[in-house]
């Protein structure tokens, strides 16, 4: 037994043994990233699901789910920040509250989405969110866009047009529903934009905050109380549980794994969402969007995996980062 543990001792102590350790830290972190980024998206997957199977419309749908997100992520903010939650709320101060007003917007372009187009659309089209974020950094942020960016945005443009296509045949979907998609992916890309520019304000803050404006906003067009009990229990779970746990999950990720990593694994919301929808309801994407779609992904996938490939290059350089 002294002997084991004497070898360990010697272990830490060897020269080198320092980088040793330190690179099983990088490893442990990013299985812990893996994990939670994953669970994060597989809570999340059943949004497009239960946001079907409500019933009201979409005015009314948006106020509750606002309403009660706006609850959940101070819940989680509760659970991640104990005794500091005024503290974070706080730190939305000046620019910092266009990240409120993006939130807002976004929540609201996806519900209509949601409900003026299948499912699939919706969700493809939000998908390809990490190429407007590349277009408005470069505006807010003055990044460069790679040559990679480029030629992926030009292929899902074009896949965007074989499922806008599709969508004037489709009863499950429709151009408008596509357009307002469109307009969500822009406005969630403003928001992660944001995040970078203002990377003190709290984004868990902001989300909760932007349920609130937008139930404020909608109350007027909504008919809060027009709700049956099955229906509040759908948007209960959604807007207490399924939204703010996977969005607190996918938010958590980027601190342990590269983001082209959560890019990657936030693609499986637009397989699994419409894989739930179809095997409850029977909704099936067309073949415009199955076409459309693929393209879409399977650009997005390999632009992930192309920057994962260049972060995983230097070894050495994120070593010496833990």
């Amino acid at each position: 037994m002294f002997a084991r543990y004497h070898r360990i001792w010697r272990r830490k102590n060897e020269p080198g043994a320092v980088i040793d350790f330190k690179l099983h830290a990088v490893k442990s972190n990013h299985a812990k990233g893996l994990l939670i980024t994953a669970c994060g998206v597989l809570v999340i997957s059943p949004d497009g699901l239960l946001t079907r199977l409500i019933s009201v419309d979409h005015w009314t749908m948006i106020f509750w789910r606002a309403l009660l997100l706006c609850f959940g992520m101070w819940l989680v903010l509760g659970f991640t920040c104990p005794g500091r939650v005024w503290q974070q709320y706080r730190t939305l101060r000046g620019g910092a509250l266009l990240k409120v007003g993006a939130y807002s917007l976004g929540m609201i372009s996806f519900v209509f989405a949601i409900t003026h187009t299948s499912v699939a659309n919706t969700l493809v089209i939000l998908s390809t969110t990490p190429l407007f974020a590349a277009l408005v950094s470069r505006v807010l942020l003055g990044e460069k866009i790679e040559m990679r960016i480029m030629v992926a945005i030009g292929l899902v443009a074009i896949g965007m047009g074989v499922i806008a296509c599709g969508s004037s045949g489709d009863r499950d979907a429709s151009l408008l529903g596509d357009l307002v998609a469109l307009l969500g992916a822009f406005f969630l890309a403003c928001g992660f934009s944001f995040v970078r520019r203002f990377p003190d304000a709290s984004t868990f803050a902001a989300i909760s905050c932007s349920g609130l404006l937008t139930a404020l906003l909608i109350l007027p067009l909504a008919a809060p109380l027009s709700v049956s009990a099955g229906d509040l229990g759908y948007l209960a779970i959604m807007g207490l549980g399924v939204v703010p746990v996977g969005s607190a999950m996918m938010f958590m990720g980027p601190r342990y794994i590269p983001a082209p990593e959560v890019g990657l694994l936030m693609l499986l919301e637009s397989v699994l969402g419409p894989v739930w929808v179809w095997l409850a309801l029977g909704e099936a994407p067309g073949p415009y969007t199955l076409a459309g779609g693929a393209l879409v992904l399977l650009t997005l996938a390999a632009n992930a995996a192309w920057a994962m490939k260049r972060n995983r290059s230097r070894p050495a350089h994120l070593a010496r980062r833990v």
